[in-house]
């Protein structure tokens, strides 16, 4: 499938890097475009055969599936500028924050396939979450070919948009979270007298390993908890010195506070 993407910052070159890596699209049919060149020069240096664009109009004219990647406030006008050459769109993937489907629909022109996706940066590395919602004009064979691509960078979820802050908040914003977490495991390792490599290694692999443990046995969090806390031992006392930092209050406030602004966000 021919894929296009406008925009290689962070988080578009992230996601097109995973769905290369992947095998989801294949350099030879992939067009990009972006301001910066040295962007795309790099792109192109780790995936030769990928193709630079000359234009945004000119990635859309080439693709079946054109992602946008640029930042929230260039979304609108990017759609207006592509549907006001006559020609017909391909299916549109937004991935900015706080631009719902119901804006962008109506600066498109009429028929305009969207899909409005919120990636996260471990797309890069195959381990990404991404959600999505559709808009009125997709088809089901539009979601099934955004399902294929997205899928290569990770675990897909479809959402009603109302969702979506909340994606955003959990998913988008939550490795911002488990890197600060790890961060402070691994001060505390170097504090109690380990190397700063050996504690972050041990802090890094026990978050991955309590993830799979969740993942694979199916159980609830609480109950995994539970299995490894002994009466009177070294882990209850741990927990109870959480539960009186306000540990599992400030993830939840960090999480509502992430949705608020991006509700301010939506709402300029």
């Amino acid at each position: 499938m021919k894929t296009g993407i406008i925009g290689l910052g962070k988080m578009g070159g992230a996601l097109l890097r995973g769905m290369l890596k992947a095998g989801a699209a294949v350099p030879e049919e992939v067009w990009v475009y972006d301001h910066h060149h040295e962007n795309v020069q790099a792109l192109q240096e780790e995936y030769p055969g990928v193709h630079e664009a000359a234009s945004e109009a000119d990635a859309a004219d080439a693709v079946e599936v054109l992602i946008l990647a640029v930042k929230p406030h260039g979304v609108l006008p990017l759609i207006s500028s592509l549907s006001e050459r006559g020609a017909e769109l391909p299916l549109l993937i937004s991935i900015a924050a706080a631009v719902s489907l119901d804006d962008m629909e109506a600066c498109a022109s009429d028929g305009t396939r969207i899909i409005r996706a919120m990636p996260n940066t471990p797309c890069m590395v195959l381990a990404g979450v991404i959600a999505y919602s559709t808009g009125n004009g997709v088809k089901d064979e539009d979601e099934e070919a955004a399902r294929m691509l997205l899928s290569g960078c990770g675990s897909v979820y479809k959402v009603a948009e109302s969702g979506m802050n909340a994606v955003s908040a959990i998913s988008g914003c939550g490795p911002a979270y488990m890197f600060t977490a790890l961060d402070a495991l691994a001060d505390a390792g170097v504090a109690m007298g380990l190397s700063r490599k050996t504690a972050l290694g041990m802090a890094a692999e026990t978050m991955r390993g309590a993830s799979l443990m969740l993942e694979r046995t199916g159980k609830h969090p609480m109950a995994l908890r539970d299995e490894v806390t002994s009466p009177g031992g070294t882990t209850i006392a741990a927990l109870n010195a959480l539960d009186e930092c306000g540990f599992r209050n400030a993830w939840i406030q960090a999480v509502k506070s992430a949705v608020r602004r991006a509700e301010e966000m939506e709402e300029r």
